[in-house]
């Protein structure tokens, strides 16, 4: 798979190969995140579109119907419930006249004591609503979705700041075909979808979101508090797309598929985090669990990687974006980070990318893709900036490069040390 931008934000060019492991090393401030969420951008808005399209014309046409036919002094309620399975049968029938006369019988039994010259009134009402959800053309309806979906996670800077009117271009490409997607002034213009991606993406770069799982009902689902791309997580790592009876065979099957990742796992995490009211960790050891926000923000970020697991919310083929992983954690940890990045990607074919500035934590993923005979699956990339624009450089095959970077700042302080202490030695 290949991952191609051309002028988004501030990245001029890019063409990045993710086939397992793709790690980029770089500045600050040289579009290493960017990357990784124009990935998850293009997974997540694309993956099952009309589906989504459907969901949100049906959730739009309910909250029509509850507000016209649920208000003070009317002598029936009509519960959501109901409201939903009225819609349900709406949208399933493809015959105009049957839409019409669902309707009728809908106004009829939630407004009886209205006279029918307003009763009419009203179904004419709601048959122009529903005829103009329905005439909005997909290719309308998913060019806003791409437009909102950027906009969020990029806070509406798709394009150049300074060149708004430029074409921002990016690409995904696999055997099958390609999706292209392309922005003018900050809005998608045109698209082009060669293949339906069933695959997912999660974003990872901070384990804090592991607290929102106690601070707010999980229930409810608090959408609006979140962003997308913590949405997304948010859902997987509380598991609310499956029913019980999924998770418990997800988790068999997991565990017998993944004794080195349990291995590796249980040294630093050997508890799991459960639901009893609130979400807890708790060991065999511990009679009573933790408050998961009183976990240390090393230890979640491997909670973060099990609760995936153990949810079966991680699947063959999905992307995983990890954004500066070793930041919270000890050398050590970080050595036991990287091997499991490996396996994982051994036993699920994921695709990883993954932002670092740490030359111990590339040293040691470069080890263990080696170790695993993954290392023909590693692709390497520098990013660089130059007169406010951003490019990549492939370096798989001369990552001292990477090295060189990432360990001057180190050979500087050393020289600044030795012209201190030349400085201020005694006389």
């Amino acid at each position: 798979m290949k991952l191609k931008i051309q002028n988004f934000a501030k990245i001029k060019d890019a063409d990045i190969i993710l086939d397992g492991i793709t790690v980029i090393a770089g500045k600050n401030n040289t579009g290493k995140s960017t990357v990784g969420k124009i990935l998850d951008s293009m997974y997540n808005s694309t993956n099952n579109l009309e589906t989504k399209m459907r969901r949100a014309r049906k959730l739009r046409f309910r909250n029509v119907l509850s507000s016209k036919l649920n208000y003070a002094g009317n002598s029936v309620h009509l519960s959501p419930a109901f409201i939903a399975e009225t819609v349900d049968n709406i949208f399933e029938s493809d015959d105009d006249n049957e839409v019409a006369n669902i309707l009728e019988d809908l106004v009829e039994y939630a407004l009886p004591d209205n006279e029918i010259k307003d009763s009419m009134k009203l179904l004419k009402e709601l048959i122009s609503d529903f005829e103009e959800i329905q005439s909005i053309p997909d290719e309308i309806f998913t060019m806003a979705i791409l437009s909102n979906y950027f906009r969020e996670m990029f806070n509406g800077n798709m394009n150049n700041t300074e060149y708004l009117d430029t074409i921002a271009r990016i690409e995904i490409q696999i055997k099958s075909g390609k999706n292209i997607i392309m922005f003018q002034n900050n809005t998608c213009f045109e698209y082009e979808f060669g293949f339906n991606p069933v695959s997912s993406s999660v974003y990872l770069d901070n384990p804090i979101l592991l607290d929102k799982l106690n601070n707010t009902d999980v229930m409810r689902m608090p959408r609006r508090y979140l962003s997308e791309q913590e949405y997304n997580l948010y859902t997987k790592l509380a598991g609310e797309r499956s029913s019980v009876e999924e998770r418990a065979i997800n988790e068999i099957i997991n565990k017998e598929k993944l004794d080195e990742v349990f291995q590796l796992l249980n040294k630093v995490i050997p508890g799991e985090i459960t639901y009893n009211q609130k979400y807890e960790y708790r060991t065999e050891k511990g009679k009573n669990g933790i408050d998961i926000r009183s976990m240390s923000t090393g230890l979640k970020s491997f909670a973060i990687l099990k609760q995936l697991i153990m949810n079966g919310s991680l699947n063959d083929k999905d992307a995983v974006i990890l954004d500066e992983p070793e930041i919270h954690l000890h050398p050590e940890w970080q050595m036991i980070y990287a091997e499991l990045i490996v396996i994982l990607q051994q036993k699920f074919d994921l695709n990883f990318i993954i932002n670092t500035h740490s030359s111990h934590f590339l040293e040691t993923l470069d080890f263990y893709a080696v170790k695993y005979g993954r290392k023909e699956i590693c692709h390497y990339y520098l990013s660089e900036e130059s007169d406010e624009e951003c490019t990549f450089e492939e370096v798989t095959h001369t990552p001292e490069k990477i090295y060189k970077q990432l360990v001057d700042p180190s050979l500087l302080l050393a020289r600044e040390k030795e012209k201190w202490e030349d400085e201020h030695e005694p006389v």
